[in-house]
């Protein structure tokens, strides 16, 4: 394969083609500024329209979540037939489910955890360096099917668990962006 060689630059030879460069490029520079600023100001406009019409939507649409969670907790036997969390009603799946685990450090926050894990020597696939900090998933992936090695002190000893909880929602069936939920 042959190099390709860039077009030859043609560089002023005086002052005055040097200041006609010069002004050409303010010139160039401002009309991208111009255009830069004309469009923020379409993107604004845009997003004024946008919120212009979803804000009342979204009102609508918290207001209806705060009026069905109530009546499905009073019938919410009745729906599910006690066996199921949730149920596909009017295009929506409504109910209950269990929240994704998140870790908990009952002996205070994360940077005492840190200091837990370094005074016991079990930092290894479990903090980050040289700053020690807590690799989250790998302390829950360890919660949740036990340490590697059998003579490691159990991380539950050390004060981690992971945290789950209930919480209630509604989800449009096939549609929606994300789901409306209430912890």
């Amino acid at each position: 394969m042959s190099r390709v060689k860039s077009a030859a630059l043609r560089a002023p030879k005086t002052t005055e083609e040097a200041v006609e460069l010069l002004a050409q490029l303010a010139t160039v520079t401002r009309t991208i500024a111009a255009h830069d600023a004309q469009r923020d100001e379409a993107k604004q406009q845009i997003d004024a329209a946008a919120d212009a019409c979803i804000v009342p939507l979204a009102a609508e649409r918290d207001d209806i979540f705060k009026r069905l969670q109530p009546w499905y907790e009073a019938n919410a036997g009745e729906l599910t037939g006690g066996k199921r969390k949730s149920i596909e009603l009017g295009g929506c799946t409504i109910g209950h489910r269990t929240t994704p685990p998140k870790l908990a450090f009952e002996f205070g926050k994360d940077a005492d955890g840190v200091q837990a894990l370094l005074h016991f020597r079990r930092t290894e696939g479990l903090l980050k360096t040289p700053a020690p900090t807590l690799i989250k998933a790998a302390i829950l992936a360890e919660l949740a099917s036990g340490p590697t090695d059998e003579d490691a002190l159990p991380l539950e000893l050390l004060g981690f668990a992971p945290k789950q909880s209930e919480e209630f929602f509604i989800e449009p069936i096939g549609g929606g962006v994300g789901p409306a939920t209430v912890a």
